[in-house]
């Protein structure tokens, strides 16, 4: 898994503009996309709070990186063609955990896992994320063998993120 997917020429560009404009209102700039062409064009901006932050992002946070951002490309003019739609949006609670920054965000959340090899690592499973170094995710499942009775936590399991197909948080009530 890579910090940063493949992007088109447009998106890498005004992800490198956009960066530092959003880490100065204290977010991480996650992600850039541009969908459609001409005066359909929609430039889509996901934004993050720091790695060190397990809060999420509000309304504040999202307006005043929309100003910014707005500020910036007002005065930079990097997308071609007349009109365009400006997006800015944070992942959300529910949020996939596609890269190991993601995971790093989520470390005493609960995520639903699913492994690559069902053969070998078994079913979906809920854990929650105890640590990340590097690739390696240490996550810990918990059993509860009857509704009422007192859940038992497992062993902590470390995985290499290779070995899981798809992982998001969940919300805890």
């Amino acid at each position: 898994m890579s910090e940063h997917p493949a992007q088109d020429p447009l998106a890498a560009k005004l992800q490198e503009l956009l960066s530092p404009v959003v880490e100065a209102q204290g977010l991480f700039l996650e992600d850039v996309e541009v969908e459609g062409s001409g005066s359909q064009r929609i430039v889509q901006v996901l934004v993050d709070l720091p790695e060190d932050r397990t809060d999420g992002v509000d309304m504040e946070d999202i307006a005043r990186a929309s100003q910014a951002v707005s500020e910036e490309l007002d005065r930079t003019d990097p997308v071609d063609g007349p009109a365009y739609e400006l997006q800015v949006s944070s992942p959300g609670a529910a949020r996939a955990l596609e890269r190991p920054r993601h995971w790093r965000r989520s470390v005493g959340r609960l995520v639903d896992v699913q492994p690559v090899d069902r053969t070998t690592h078994g079913r979906s499973f809920e854990a929650r994320v105890l640590e990340v170094q590097g690739e390696q995710v240490t996550l810990q499942r918990s059993t509860q063998v009857k509704k009422g009775m007192p859940i038992k936590l497992q062993d902590p399991e470390t995985w290499d993120l290779s070995q899981i197909k798809q992982a998001r948080v969940r919300v805890e009530d």
